[in-house]
This record gives structure tokens, sequence and C-alpha cells, in this order.
């Protein structure tokens, strides 16, 4: 599984690593995977600064038809339209808002040569967020992630159509 995580410089995120830390040990409990980072990538013209990171689950060829993409909407649509090509026969779940960019994000969605596209579930395109710290998670979590990290299917498709939105 390639998990791509964007880095957030929000007030509520004064040390980023206690989110990183939190989604592995979130990833671990639901799929007894470990998830190591494999590359972080800068923002450009400031190498001090990372832009997102890329985790990967080890063994590396653990579930490596999943790809899974968090972070704000422009920063998903930038991801997804320039590393198009990698989710062609994948299964791609996207964790964000909406917001204003429906017709944008739908548009590019349509282009994609994926298997399956997964959407966090929205209201009025926005993303439900809780604070995880009220179920041992050290970071702000989406309705759909902790009603997947909930669901007793072994699946995991099945869990995915229980609580994403199947978009294809």
């Amino acid at each position: 599984m390639i998990y791509i995580l964007q880095h957030s410089y929000k007030k509520e995120y004064k040390n980023f690593n206690t989110e990183i830390i939190g989604r592995k040990d979130y990833l671990y409990n639901i799929f007894k995977l470990y998830f190591v980072i494999t590359k972080t990538v800068y923002l450009k013209g400031n190498f001090t600064l990372p832009q997102y990171y890329i985790l990967e689950s080890f063994p590396f060829n653990s579930m490596n038809n999943i790809y899974v993409v968090v972070g704000d909407t422009n920063f998903v649509i930038e991801y997804i339209n320039t590393h198009k090509e990698e989710f062609n026969g994948k299964t791609l779940v996207i964790i964000t808002c909406v917001k204003n960019n429906k017709k944008k994000i739908n548009r590019l969605l349509s282009t994609l040569k994926c298997t399956s596209i997964y959407l966090t579930r929205q209201n009025n395109d926005e993303a439900d967020y809780y604070d995880g710290s009220k179920w041992g998670l050290n970071f702000k979590i989406t309705l759909s992630e902790l009603d997947f990290y909930n669901s007793y299917k072994s699946n995991i498709i099945k869990k995915l159509n229980e609580n994403f939105e199947r978009i294809k």
C-alpha cells in the first residue's frame, strides 16, 4: 500500500511528527502492517519545509494495488494530476474535502484508469473531522476513516464500500 500524506503547517499541528506516528499506528491497527516513510518531498525552493510524505506498507509488496492520498483538496488534485499513470489498475482512496472544487475533482477522477476510486464521505462538500485523541489516535480523523477503523469486515474492499463513497 502506498500512503501519500500532505504535511500540514496549520497551528493545530504544533509537531506534525505526532500525526505521522498516529497515522502509522492507525494503519498498523487496521492492516497489521508496518508503514515506513520511503520519501519526503519538500516545498519548491525550500528544502527545509516538507510538502508531503510517502509511506509504504512493509513488507513493500503488501497490498501494492492500493494508493491512499490524504491532504487538502488543492494538494490532492495537484498530486493526482501529476501522478496519473501511477494509479492505472490500482484502487485509489482519497481523504479530503471537496469544497468548491467538486467539478474539478470529478473531472480529474473521470480521466483516471483506476480499477476503483473511493472518496471520504462528504457533508455539504466537507469531510467531517473529529479529534482522534478521543479514540487514542494522534490526528484529526474523518468519519470515513473512523468507521473504516471500527469496521468488523475483514475484506478491505468491503470495508471501503461500507465506509467511503465509491466514485468508480
